[in-house]
């Protein structure tokens, strides 16, 4: 991405905020919202995102970078291991860290040990802690979350409750972003929102219907992998491979009469001609690669190793 002219004199301020977190506390949710573009897919699956994923505000005040980052977790897996090492480097690379929770659920130990980490001293940078999904909780339990959330990292520079599915308070969590960030020209071209190729779009957004289509069937399981995508007169067209790591994945993907993949294809295909602001033609068939998701090789394929 090219960069920008000057924006702005001393007090622009640019910089990156790495959203971290557990699976699922909304942190894609987050930075679509403030983005306002469907930059990262959003599924109620965990490790739904597995790669960092840049989402670009800019104003004519400041260039606010996101990366969104996987879910930190456990898991024995190589693709496991490459997304927590992924959300790691992403907060080593950070001006500002926003360390998001569900604040609807009662703080578990991993969510503690998480925040607990973090505030260890060993990164240098500004946190903020960002309670989600308060409209989801009652009132008078957001007070005591918050002073809880004090006595565990009292060196925070902020905590600020928000619900990134509506939007509230995300202008107060913006105005504590800008704060931290330096003053500095903006990195990329104000009209950029992103930094994925229309290529990795494709693919994210057909592996989302896949999640959304799979129920409890395992969809980590899944991947997709884009064998060919070309303009042609004017529509783009797109050959995608959908993996499983078992064969019998594979007729639960396809649906009695193909239905279900018949499904998956038409909503990506809708999705991606909204963002792409084009005729697409989507071609999609699933495959079996045993255990794609514990080789490293593979991983790199897919555009899913360690530094993904």
């Amino acid at each position: 991405m090219a960069e920008t002219e000057n924006l702005g004199e001393t007090e622009f301020h640019c910089g990156t905020v790495a959203l971290l977190g557990r699976p699922n506390v909304g942190k894609s949710t987050l930075m679509n919202y403030i983005i306002g573009a469907k930059v990262a897919i959003v599924t109620p699956k965990p490790q739904t995102t597995r790669h960092r994923i840049l989402g670009i505000h800019t104003d004519e005040k400041c260039q606010v970078v996101f990366v969104d980052t996987p879910g930190i977790h456990k898991g024995s897996m190589q693709l496991n291991k490459n997304m927590v090492r992924v959300a790691y480097a992403a907060a080593e690379e950070a001006d500002v860290l926003a360390i998001m929770q569900d604040a609807s659920k009662p703080m578990d130990s991993a969510t503690r040990m998480l925040i607990e980490r973090f505030a260890d001293g060993r990164l240098s940078q500004p946190r903020i802690h960002v309670l989600n999904k308060v409209d989801c909780m009652a009132k008078d339990q957001l007070l005591p979350r918050l002073m809880m959330m004090q006595r565990i990292d009292p060196g925070a520079v902020a905590y600020v409750p928000v619900s990134a599915r509506k939007g509230t308070q995300t202008d107060a969590l913006m105005a504590e972003i800008i704060k931290h960030l330096p003053k500095q020209e903006a990195i990329y071209d104000p009209d950029w929102f992103t930094d994925q190729s229309q290529r990795q779009l494709a693919a994210e957004y057909v592996r989302e219907q896949v999640f959304l289509s799979m129920h409890q069937e395992i969809p980590f399981q899944t991947a997709v992998d884009i064998e060919r995508f070309e303009e042609i007169d004017g529509m783009i067209e797109i050959d995608a491979v959908i993996l499983v790591g078992s064969e019998r994945h594979k007729p639960m993907l396809i649906g009695k009469g193909g239905e279900r993949m018949k499904a998956v294809g038409t909503k990506a295909r809708l999705g991606l001609e909204k963002i792409l602001d084009c005729r697409v033609r989507l071609n999609i068939w699933a495959k079996v690669d045993a255990d794609w998701f514990d080789h490293p090789g593979k991983l790199l394929d897919l555009g899913l190793g360690n530094d993904s």
